[in-house]
């Protein structure tokens, strides 16, 4: 995998890359945190923001196409090279033990 590449973040978990509003409450007080919207894969660029602007950059009459840099099968590609390398990881461990 390029887990190697290090991973870019375009902002903070304190503010929304797309509307800069702080992370929003429930009514119940539970803070709701900012979700990871990868702009690239391959190197990792990541933009934290809010679900409701994370669908405005997948609008499909009108993405937010500067927010998304990568092909089409990149995510795919992207957790399936995750998974490997969990597995690999898990099986090292497993070595270890035994």
């Amino acid at each position: 995998m390029h887990s190697e590449e290090p991973t870019t973040y375009l902002n903070s978990k304190d503010k929304c890359l797309i509307c800069f509003g702080k992370p929003e409450k429930w009514e119940n007080g539970q803070n709701v945190d900012l979700i990871k919207h990868h702009v690239s894969y391959f190197p990792q660029v990541i933009a934290f923001v809010h679900y409701q602007c994370h669908a405005k950059i997948h609008d499909p009459n009108k993405p937010l196409t500067q927010f998304i840099q990568y092909e089409k099968d990149d995510s795919i590609k992207f957790y399936n090279e995750k998974e490997e390398d969990r597995k690999r990881n898990q099986e090292n461990q497993n070595a270890k033990v035994n």
